[in-house]
């Protein structure tokens, strides 16, 4: 009977945060706080360890070094990759990329970062703790990894030309299915935000610098 109210929590709470982002871009960061409120609600509520959550500090090391390759992969090379790729040969979606960049506000990199670190941890708890890690109970891991990817790549929709929004979109749905993998093989979500936050900031650098 519990297993059947997380469920029905989770997708609730799932489609209220996905259509508010998408249809009141304007509350689109109060839409997004909303799973991380309800998972430390929640937490607290049916006495939760933080592991629970993948928050597990005390093996971070060990399973870093258990998934070095993906790691490496996700944080060095695939961001940057691409945005490389997107200068050389798809300029029309590397500007579109560039249009949401927060250097366009005038935010300097001490800014930046602590905001970006802040975020991620959300978007993770969001996407690997909630979506992922509830939905892989009922549906199986490789289900679960593909739902929480799909919602992840919609929730950075941006207007603009078809194929540049599909690449966009497509781009971030095949990155999160690696971040999927990472955070099933060990469910910690410290590996997966770090692997992130590294992967943004060399994907930034690259885009900033064009």
């Amino acid at each position: 009977m519990q297993s059947s109210r997380v469920l029905f929590e989770t997708i609730i709470v799932t489609i209220i945060t996905l259509m508010g982002m998408l249809f009141i871009p304007s509350a689109k960061l109060l839409f997004a706080l909303l799973p991380v409120a309800y998972l430390l609600i929640e937490h607290r509520l049916r006495k939760r360890t933080w592991g629970d959550l993948g928050f597990k500090g005390r093996t971070i090391w060990a399973d870093l070094r258990a998934n070095w390759i993906l790691f490496v992969f996700m944080g060095f090379v695939i961001q940057p990759a691409t945005a490389l790729w997107a200068k050389t040969y798809f300029p029309e979606f590397l500007a579109h990329v560039q249009a949401r960049l927060p250097f366009e506000n005038g935010l300097g990199w001490g800014i930046l970062l602590p905001l970006l670190a802040i975020s991620l941890i959300g978007e993770e708890m969001t996407y690997r703790t909630l979506i992922q890690g509830r939905l892989a109970q009922f549906i199986g891991t490789p289900a679960g990894i593909g739902v929480a990817s799909l919602l992840f790549g919609l929730a950075h929709f941006a207007p603009g030309p078809g194929i540049v929004v599909l690449t966009d979109v497509g781009l971030i749905v095949v990155s999160s299915l690696f971040y999927g993998v990472l955070f099933a093989r060990r469910n910690n979500l410290w590996v997966v935000w770090l692997a992130h936050l590294l992967g943004d900031i060399f994907g930034l650098i690259i885009l900033a610098s064009v």
